[in-house]
């Protein structure tokens, strides 16, 4: 089952991860960025290319996002899988993130907005207007060079589910 790393971007997800896989996955809990590949993101273009899923096509990907999150629950039957991610839980044209069928559960990361935006506007070059213009509209992050899109909705969206 999977139990999702959730957070909207610049809240702190990359700090959980190397926690968790440093516990987890080491013997002598030492960190390294290696560690960080046992969690992967979702959506992740690799998975729904494994499963025949046109990546090019966002309505089909979305269409097929509880079907590859069933595909992961089969192959690692009876085992947690971490998958991080920074979409927003909403269905998007009419088809859902997940289920309750897929999802064992989250941890979910809320970082308050006044810190992120500076996160925000630092990781991608913007102004503290145009951060906060991205952080309140509804927005998909990547998408580009054959990347699946992540519907990361906006800041509000993530604090309020």
């Amino acid at each position: 089952m999977i139990i999702w790393l959730a957070s909207y971007p610049k809240s702190g997800n990359t700090i959980l991860r190397a926690l968790l896989a440093t516990y987890l996955f080491t013997n002598d809990g030492i960190f390294n960025f290696e560690l960080l590949k046992n969690i992967n993101q979702f959506p992740d273009t690799g998975l729904f290319k494994n499963q025949g899923i046109d990546v090019s096509n966002d309505e089909v990907v979305l269409k097929n996002y509880v079907k590859v999150q069933e595909t992961i629950n089969k192959v690692d039957q009876n085992k947690i899988r971490l998958l991080k991610t920074h979409s927003t839980l909403h269905d998007i044209g009419g088809y859902p993130f997940t289920n309750l069928r897929n999802t064992l559960g989250v941890i979910h990361v809320v970082r308050d907005p006044r810190n992120v935006i500076n996160s925000y506007a630092n990781h991608y070059q913007e102004t503290l207007e145009e951060a906060f213009i991205s952080m309140t509209s509804f927005k998909t992050l990547g998408g580009n060079n054959g990347n699946i899109k992540t519907h990361l909705g906006s800041w509000n969206s993530h604090y309020s589910v």
